[in-house]
């Protein structure tokens, strides 16, 4: 990134703290599932063992995570990097690595890949691949579920689309209880934010006069945050983070001086206060499983 936002406002926890320890627990067994499901994503599709395009969720496993364990029992609206979206709302493995590997039995019967991730069983509703399409698509099913609290995920780029900026608009009219989740990483494709514009998306927001705040992708300062905002909608966070792969593919992005590894940073923080156990045992057990799952299905071709 262009400047480090690792710890831009970021929040100070004492981890000493049995609630506080409770819920980053609870958030990085998230963080390693999402992780270990996609680094066997990354294997596989870099030995060409599948085609379909796949845009990969390493490094900003931490906004799903914690977004998931504060809004639940939500309609999601997730955007083409939505694998962490939809393990993290408990979504079924098989049926995600069907899709991403072209079978019938995926959730889009193996046809969309990874942009149109859609599952009603746990309220997930994908985009058609036109960027920032699902923003106007939630606030449309916003206004008519008028009960239903909604999330709506997109990325920097999409944040620049005109029908992204007039849907802020249209639900601050209409007091929609949506929370717009922006994951920031400072790239459209290959195109640094400051290349593309000069004015930031929570100052715009504000604007339109829906509650905002910019921060970066440390899990209890995404949950303090979005905890004090889920009574205050519509609102809108954008999320500092850093992808570690390719807008699209296993190819990985080069680390500058201004990256950093949000699940290495919360393994390093357990890890501080005797957590080892629990660590090894968690990731011990998730890779496992995705290594398995990922052989199983893949035999299906």
């Amino acid at each position: 990134m262009s400047k480090n936002f690792k710890n831009f406002n970021i929040k100070k926890f004492n981890l000493k703290d049995k609630k506080n320890l409770h819920i980053l627990k609870k958030i990085f067994g998230k963080m390693s599932l999402i992780r270990s499901f996609e680094l066997e994503a990354y294997k596989n599709k870099k030995n060409n063992k599948f085609n379909t395009l796949i845009y990969l969720s390493l490094g900003q496993e931490s906004i799903y995570a914690t977004i998931s364990e504060v809004m639940k029992n939500v309609s999601i609206f997730g955007q083409h990097r939505g694998h962490g979206i939809y393990l993290a709302y408990g979504g079924d493995p098989k049926k995600l690595v069907d899709e991403l590997i072209g079978l019938e039995t995926g959730t889009n019967k193996g046809m969309g890949g990874s942009p149109p991730i859609f599952d009603t069983k746990i309220g997930m509703y994908g985009h058609v691949g036109l960027i920032g399409d699902q923003v106007p698509v939630a606030a449309g099913y916003s206004l008519i579920m008028k009960n239903k609290k909604v999330v709506c995920f997109f990325g920097d780029g999409a944040a620049e689309e005109d029908y992204v900026l007039a849907t802020f608009g249209f639900v601050k009219k209409y007091n929609l209880k949506i929370l717009f989740v922006c994951d920031d990483n400072d790239l459209s494709v290959l195109t640094k934010t400051k290349d593309r514009r000069n004015w930031k998306l929570v100052e715009l927001a504000k604007s339109f006069g829906l509650n905002a705040y910019d921060i970066t992708d440390d899990p209890l300062t995404i949950y303090q945050t979005v905890k004090s905002l889920s009574s205050k909608l519509p609102a809108v966070i954008n999320v500092r983070t850093c992808r570690e792969y390719w807008h699209e593919g296993a190819g990985k992005d080069k680390e500058t001086k201004n990256f950093w590894n949000r699940y290495k940073i919360v393994r390093d923080q357990l890890s501080e206060i005797s957590q080892n156990a629990f660590l090894n045992k968690l990731e011990k057990k998730n890779k496992e499983w995705a290594k398995n799952l990922w052989e199983s299905r893949l035999r299906k071709l």
